[in-house]
């Protein structure tokens, strides 16, 4: 065995998680080529492009649509088109440019995507915060009526479409006036201090946020405090609680080991935090990532929508990554190698 052999090898044994993420990473590179090139073939077989209907219009000269088309490469076969983008983005570090707002899909993403992950950030956050003591307490002290109510209240605000609420909760922005029902900040956003302006984002995000909050809360609720009431129920716990251990003693044991499927389940929720707000972003016109995605799909607006499936599927990888060294640290029995 050669000295660099040993050192590698010495430094997989001593390093296994770092080595983990080295070698998740770059299997992700082969993934996104290959969603990237299936995208590609998918958008040739759609009919016509984004400037087909311009062709309808008989005030537009003909030869400047196709100009533009021969400007954003859509006059030649999907593997051309694919690797003169793959060229760009790997050589230029250029996503290309926004067919519908005419401006570098870098610079359009950078301010929706801060208002989405601010938006599910809080939404997720409320919901952890609320359903955790409310699921451990039923779990461990159940109470018949109680939990009924609970479970009632929970499974009825789980059953309602995202969308449903953010109506409902558009109707009550527009009959009362008490918040914005469109936007993510108001007209004179830029004439305000820091405290104003942080103010102002938070007036208009409270609707939308209690919106996914509701819908998180129910869903959390139930999962969590069925997986703790499961495990309340198992012999390892008898057998603690006949130890005389005390109650956050078994509470500790019983939350580490129900965490474990809750873990598994993570993989897709960076993912969710773009994709979970879609309903609300549209309904309330808050400029976020998914109303942006729904629009470019809309649009046939193909490399916006190239780019907003690559992020969705980085984060759905990276979560898997996250939930498997969470999982690893949550169980000892499994070890990442």
């Amino acid at each position: 065995m050669t000295k660099a052999s040993a050192l590698l090898k010495n430094f997989v044994i001593k390093h296994p998680l770092l080595v983990f993420i080295i070698r998740r990473v770059l299997s992700m590179i082969p993934i996104l080529f290959i969603i990237t090139f299936v995208f590609f073939f998918l958008m040739s077989l759609a009919p016509g492009d984004f400037f087909s209907t311009y062709y309808q219009d008989p005030n537009i000269d003909k030869s400047v649509i196709d100009h533009y088309r021969r400007e954003f490469g859509l006059d030649k076969p999907f593997y051309i088109q694919y690797f003169v983008w793959l060229k760009k983005v790997i050589i230029d570090h250029d996503l290309g440019m926004s067919f519908s707002y005419r401006m570098p899909i870098l610079q359009l993403l950078n301010t929706r995507i801060w208002n989405t992950v601010f938006l599910n950030f809080f939404s997720l956050i409320f919901s952890f915060i609320f359903s955790y003591p409310i699921s451990f307490y039923f779990a461990y002290k159940p109470r018949k009526l109680l939990d009924k109510t609970v479970n009632f209240v929970t499974l009825f605000f789980y059953s309602i479409p995202a969308f449903f609420l953010a109506l409902l909760g558009l109707i009550v922005a527009a009959k009362t006036g008490l918040f914005p029902i469109t936007g993510a900040t108001g007209e004179n956003y830029e004439t305000l201090n820091f405290l104003g302006k942080f103010a102002d984002r938070l007036h208009h995000i409270f609707l939308p946020i209690l919106i996914g909050f509701i819908g998180g809360i129910a869903g959390s609720i139930r999962s969590m405090k069925e997986l703790l009431r499961l495990e309340f129920q198992k012999p390892y716990i008898v057998a603690i609680k006949a130890k005389g251990l005390r109650k956050w003693g078994i509470i500790k044991h019983a939350f580490r080991n129900a965490l474990i499927p809750f873990i598994t389940g993570l993989s897709g929720l960076l993912a969710g935090m773009f994709g979970g707000s879609l309903f609300t972003e549209i309904i309330f016109s808050y400029p976020g990532v998914g109303r942006l995605l729904y629009e470019a799909t809309l649009k046939q607006d193909y490399y916006l929508v190239l780019t907003n499936m690559i992020i969705g599927s980085t984060l759905v990888l990276i979560g898997i990554m996250i939930s498997d060294i969470l999982l690893a640290i949550a169980d000892p029995r499994v070890r990442i190698k």
